[in-house]
């Protein structure tokens, strides 16, 4: 690629052959006959769009950081891919424009034939992505908020130029498709919170009530999905106020805007109540999990420990940005109510420690001593 978009357009060649163009397609009277040489520029530019970009395909299909798992922003070879993409469409675009001025027609025709073989390969590789991200669970899809942050926030604008091609509209189609799976990744989110995403999965509870494996998944989600609130927010703004509670049609994306739009006070209210309203669900549904206890001391343990972590994560960064004094005072109640409930069932046991006749010192006796009482306190303190 050209070190700048004025680079290539400067050359003593591409003048030399704006000059023959110019001269060719003015000259038909002098010469008897039309000359088009649209097939031959096509022929020429395409194979060597194709070759320049070929071996960034080929990376992305190599690449197994689609796969799953942990994935560090900006280190997908599809973003690397995307720019150069971009950046060559815009530099073909000039380069015909300034060696086919002559000719608004042959020069659309022939920028339309020089692009798509390239065209073609970059949306193959973009749909090969997202049928990946489809097979994967929401919280191996990292990648694809990157994607769509990539194309809409740097990348469109190099493609102006050609958005009259209506090749170029397949792109959009493709980029389209990630964000419909990220909106169909948010409804499987709450599916996956209520229990109806897989209603036969076990409940997993642990043998001492510790945190569930739900609660952790989820505020690690919340966490993820604030890492990429710039582009959440305008998606969610998309479906609008409980428009995760519905599986989203491609329809939905017909009538959006192209690109992201600014950052928006809509969106950073809507990113709070989605994330609230699967707190919520997340709260019936671990009460639901709890009466999987046989002993109610050990609900109410579970209970405890769950509402106490969420209490934690909700106060600290960075989720203490989205959520406000409503939240944290809800999850408050809920965990004083747990406590208070796991200390009286202590009750029974401690008022028999404290009342209990026994020989001491060869006389009975029925009360203990302040000391002996400190004792047993201290020893069942709940902290």
């Amino acid at each position: 690629m050209p070190n700048s978009d004025n680079e290539l357009m400067t050359t003593a060649s591409v003048r030399q052959l704006s000059q023959l163009s110019t001269y060719i397609a003015s000259s038909e009277q002098e010469i008897g006959y039309s000359v088009d040489f649209t097939k031959p520029y096509i022929e020429i530019r395409s194979s060597f769009l194709q070759k320049s970009l070929h071996p960034l395909s080929q990376s992305v299909q190599q690449s197994e950081k689609h796969q799953g798992g942990p994935y560090k922003k900006g280190t997908s070879e599809f973003l690397k891919y995307t720019e150069c993409y971009a950046k060559m469409m815009e530099s073909e675009y000039k380069f015909a424009e300034q060696i086919m001025s002559n000719n608004e027609s042959r020069r659309a025709m022939a920028l339309k034939g020089s692009i798509a073989p390239a065209t073609a390969e970059y949306i193959a590789a973009g749909r090969q992505l997202n049928a990946i991200a489809k097979r994967l669970n929401y919280t191996d899809t990292s990648f694809v908020f990157d994607i769509i942050e990539k194309h809409d926030r740097e990348c469109a604008c190099y493609l102006e130029g050609l958005s009259q091609l209506a090749l170029l509209n397949e792109v959009q189609e493709m980029i389209d498709a990630f964000k419909l799976t990220v909106l169909r990744n948010f409804y499987d989110f709450m599916e996956d919170i209520r229990g109806r995403k897989d209603v036969n999965a076990p409940m997993n509870l642990s043998s001492d009530g510790t945190v569930h494996e739900m609660t952790s998944n989820t505020l690690n989600y919340f966490k993820r999905l604030y890492f990429w609130r710039d582009t959440v927010e305008p998606l969610l703004i998309l479906v609008g106020d409980g428009g995760w509670n519905t599986m989203p049609s491609p329809e939905i994306l017909a009538s959006s805007t192209k690109s992201i739009p600014t950052e928006s006070a809509m969106g950073a209210a809507l990113l709070q109540k989605f994330f609230v309203d699967a707190l919520d669900q997340m709260t019936i549904a671990l009460q639901l999990k709890s009466r999987g206890y046989k002993k109610p001391t050990l609900t109410t343990l579970f209970l405890l420990n769950n509402y106490n972590h969420i209490l934690r994560q909700i106060r600290s960064p960075p989720l203490n940005a989205i959520f406000d004094d409503g939240s944290e005072m809800k999850f408050s109640k809920l965990v004083k109510k747990q406590l208070d409930a796991y200390q009286e069932s202590w009750k029974p046991c401690v008022e028999n420690l404290m009342d209990v006749t026994y020989v001491r010192g060869g006389s009975i006796k029925s009360t203990m001593g302040n000391a002996e009482r400190q004792l047993i306190k201290e020893r069942f303190k709940v902290t």
